[in-house]
């Protein structure tokens, strides 16, 4: 079986496919994505993989960090703001035991967090609307906090009404 990963825009709905393959009792996976590039995956040493590539959960996690990124200079760039520099810090953390028996203890993330820290030139009212938006639409998140709430610390270094650098730090829990 081999289906072709592509991007369709169906009415207002981008639809995006991913392709992914392994063979053999190796745990390295080979993933392609619909512009044609490939993602290695693997699992580290300790859990019986080779650590030859990011496991899956490290690459959910850069979702989830990278989107918040993106979508945030993607709107910014639209808007003319200037975006001097984003950091992003995702966690996540599951019981294990929900891996090996998870009718028992139920699987998947328990608790995710993210931390970010943003510098901008532009006026604080116009970067903390920005941020809004963003948080409010940014795919990856926005899908996964319908099913678990992302914990959110926000740092943002921007220019106030007379022109100095001032520092917003909220925390906020995003939920669906």
């Amino acid at each position: 079986m081999y289906l072709k990963p592509n991007i369709a825009v169906r009415e207002f709905n981008y639809v995006f496919s991913t392709y992914s393959i392994s063979e053999g009792d190796d745990l390295l996976t080979r993933s392609y994505t619909a512009e044609g590039h490939e993602v290695r995956v693997d699992e580290p040493k300790a859990v019986g993989g080779l650590g030859r590539a990011p496991n899956p959960i490290e690459l959910f996690l850069t979702s989830l960090s990278s989107c918040f990124i993106v979508t945030l200079k993607l709107h910014a760039r639209r808007h003319r703001l200037p975006i001097d520099r984003v950091e992003v810090f995702s966690e996540g953390s599951f019981d294990i035991r929900g891996f090996i028996m998870p009718d028992k203890f139920g699987s998947g993330f328990r608790e995710l967090k993210m931390e970010i820290s943003l510098i901008s030139e532009a006026r604080c009212i116009d970067i903390t609307k920005l941020v809004d938006r963003v948080l409010k639409g940014w795919v990856v998140g926005s899908t996964v906090s319908r099913g678990i709430p992302i914990k959110v610390k926000l740092t943002i270094r921007c220019v106030d009404e007379v022109n100095e650098f001032k520092e917003i730090i909220s925390e906020l829990v995003l939920q669906g």
